[in-house]
C-alpha cells in the first residue's frame, strides 16, 4: 500500500467466527457514509493493533457501499498480523483502514468463469459469485478445495 494514501477511520460493526481459525469482520463508516466503491476480487489493507499493515480480500457484494466484509485466518505460525487482528479487536472499536485496491479482478470481456479456491482464498471468490449472480448473464462455477479434496 502506497504510504501516501491517507488511511480510514472504520468501526467493527461485528466480529463472529466463521469457520474453525478464521474470523469475520464487518467494518463500517462511524458516521453511516457510504464507503469508498470496490470491485469484486478487491482488498483492504489494514493496520492491526501491533501497527502491522496486513491486506484482506473483501468478500461482500461490491453493491454493498455501506459495509466492508473480511474474513481472517488465525496465523499462529505467522508474522502476528492476524493474531493481532482476532485476538485484539472487538465489536465497537476503530480501525485504520486503506480504500479498497484490486490486483484480481473479473475480466470484464469474459463471458464466463471457473472460480477455483482453497481455504481462506475462498473470501475474493465470494464476492465474485455474489458480483456473478447479481448480473445473471456469465455463468460460472465455483469450486472449493479442502485438504480431503
Amino acid at each position: 500500500m502506497n504510504p501516501d494514501i491517507p488511511l480510514m477511520t472504520l468501526r467493527v460493526a461485528a466480529t463472529e467466527p466463521a469457520a474453525r481459525g478464521i474470523q469475520r469482520f464487518e467494518l463500517r463508516h462511524p458516521d453511516g457514509a457510504e464507503l469508498p466503491p470496490f470491485t469484486a476480487g478487491a482488498h483492504i489493507a489494514i493496520k492491526t493493533p501491533s501497527g502491522a499493515m496486513r491486506h484482506y480480500s473483501l468478500s461482500n457484494h461490491p453493491d454493498e457501499r455501506d459495509r466492508y466484509v473480511i474474513a481472517v485466518k488465525r496465523e499462529g505460525n505467522g508474522r502476528g498480523g492476524s493474531l493481532s487482528l482476532v485476538d485484539g479487536v472487538r465489536e465497537g472499536q476503530l480501525v485504520e483502514v486503506g480504500p479498497p485496491e484490486n490486483l484480481f479482478g473479473l475480466d470484464p470481456k469474459a463471458r464466463s468463469f471457473v472460480l477455483i479456491a482453497g481455504g481462506i482464498g475462498i473470501t475474493p471468490m465470494m464476492a465474485m459469485a455474489r458480483q456473478l449472480l447479481s448480473e445473471g448473464d456469465r455463468p460460472f462455477k465455483l469450486y472449493y478445495l479442502t485438504r480431503d479434496a
